[in-house]
C-alpha cells in the first residue's frame, strides 16, 4: 500500500501513458492488415495484461530517451540548462539542481512543474512514434506500388474485406498522410510545452534562488559587492525562452 501511495500522476503520464501509446501505434497496422490477430491478443492479454504490457514499454521508452530524438531537443535543453546553472550554481551538475528544484517544488506542494514535465515529456515521445508510424506507412506504400504482386485477380486484406493492390495503395498512402500530419503536430505542441515547462523552472529557481541555495549549503549571492547582482543572477533573470 505504501508503495502505491508513493505513485503520482506524473509517473502515470511518464511511463504507462507512453508505453500504451507504443501499443496503440504498433497494432494499428495488425489492426488494418489482420484484425483476428489484434483481437486473439487483446481477448488473451486482457485489461490488466495491456496496463502492464505498457508499463513495461514506458520504461522501456525511457530507457531508450526515444524523445531526445526529437529535433531542437538538445538546443533547448542546453539554454535551459545553462540558466538553471546561472541561477543557482554553476559548479553544480545541471540534472541534480533541477531534480532539487522539482523536489523542493513538491516540498511547498507545488506539483505543476513535475506534471508538466511528465507531459512534454510523453508529448515527445508520441511525436517520435508518429514519426516512425509515418515512415511504415510510406514504405507499405512503396512496397504495394513497386513490389507487391500485380496481377489483376490478386488481392490483399484491408480491415478484414478483400481489396485490389490500389484500394491498399491508396489505404497506406493516407494512413501515410494521416500520421505525418499528427507527427509535425505534436513536434510543434511537444517543443511549445518543452519551452514552456523551463521557463515555470527557471522562473521558481529565480524566485526561491536563495530558499534553494540554503538547502544546498551553497553560500548566498554578494550583493553589497556592487549595486548589482552578479553576473550570473542577471544572466539567469533575462533568459530566452528554452
Amino acid at each position: 500500500m505504501d508503495l502505491f501511495s508513493r505513485i503520482t500522476i506524473s509517473q502515470f503520464i511518464w511511463y504507462l501513458v507512453p508505453g500504451l501509446g507504443l501499443i496503440f501505434f504498433l497494432f494499428i497496422p495488425i489492426l488494418v492488415f489482420n484484425p483476428p490477430i489484434a483481437r486473439l491478443f487483446f481477448e488473451g492479454v486482457g485489461l490488466l495484461g495491456v496496463i502492464v504490457l505498457g508499463i513495461v514499454l514506458g520504461f522501456c521508452l525511457d530507457g531508450l530517451r526515444l524523445y531526445r530524438f526529437r529535433p531542437h531537443y538538445s538546443t533547448i535543453r542546453k539554454t535551459f540548462f545553462d540558466n538553471l546553472q546561472a541561477t543557482i550554481s554553476t559548479d553544480l551538475d545541471p540534472y541534480f539542481i533541477q531534480s532539487h528544484i522539482n523536489d523542493f517544488a513538491r516540498s511547498k506542494n507545488i506539483t505543476g512543474l513535475s506534471l508538466h514535465h511528465a507531459i512534454w515529456i510523453m508529448l515527445g515521445h508520441f511525436t517520435m512514434l508518429a514519426f516512425l508510424e509515418t515512415f511504415f506507412w510510406v514504405l507499405a506504400t512503396l512496397y504495394f506500388r513497386f513490389w507487391a504482386t500485380s496481377t489483376y485477380l490478386k488481392t490483399y486484406s484491408v480491415f478484414g474485406t478483400n481489396v485490389y493492390r490500389d484500394s491498399a495503395i491508396i489505404t497506406c498512402a493516407a494512413f501515410a498522410v494521416f500520421f505525418l500530419f499528427i507527427s509535425i503536430r505534436l513536434l510543434y505542441i511537444s517543443t511549445e510545452d518543452q519551452r514552456t515547462t523551463n521557463k515555470m523552472f527557471e522562473n521558481f529557481a529565480q524566485q526561491h534562488c536563495e530558499e534553494i541555495r540554503e538547502s544546498l549549503e551553497i553560500p548566498p549571492f554578494d550583493r553589497n559587492a556592487s549595486q548589482n547582482p552578479p553576473d550570473s543572477v542577471n544572466g539567469a533573470t533575462q533568459v530566452t525562452d528554452s
